[in-house]
């Protein structure tokens, strides 16, 4: 290789170089996303919270806690991107960290029942009524109260 070959290949490498650094992973701003859902008062469990932002391309599950409580997490981090989200409330829960699976060769797992019966309204974000906005940073909590 001549000099000036080695000239335009080392330019090259550090145009190339320079060009990459400046394209690390960006991270998307998040809003806290916690609250807890009640039905007549009482707390709505083994059931998850479904968030939903079509425009965004966002749709995610929060599972509900024996208080009813939730928490958005996932492993882009914790919360929700800013934006209007659409809300259902499903009933089942999501798998959580200390539970384990069934081996194929045993009885399904055995389940939390449901301590209240979900109205079937709240179980699509198109007929639930259930909106949230979504700033960044801290949000006051998303407390929803299901109605019979």
């Amino acid at each position: 290789m001549n000099t000036s070959h080695t000239r335009v290949a080392a330019a090259v490498l550090i145009a190339g170089l320079v060009a990459a650094a400046g394209c690390g992973p960006t991270t998307v701003p998040r809003g806290v996303v916690k609250g807890r859902v009640t039905l007549n008062k009482n707390p709505v469990t083994a059931a998850t919270v479904f968030f939903e932002n079509a425009e965004a391309g966002v749709a995610i599950n929060a599972p509900l806690d024996a208080d009813g409580s939730y928490a958005v997490r996932s492993y882009q981090g914790d919360g929700l991107p800013p934006g209007a989200y659409k809300v259902a409330v499903l009933s089942g829960g999501v798998m959580t960290a200390d539970e384990q699976g069934p081996k194929a060769t045993e009885a399904k797992a055995a389940r939390p029942k449901p301590t209240v019966v979900i109205p079937e309204r709240y179980h699509k974000t198109a007929t639930s009524g259930l909106s949230v906005e979504v700033k960044e940073g801290d949000n006051p909590p998303f407390n929803f109260e299901l109605t019979p």
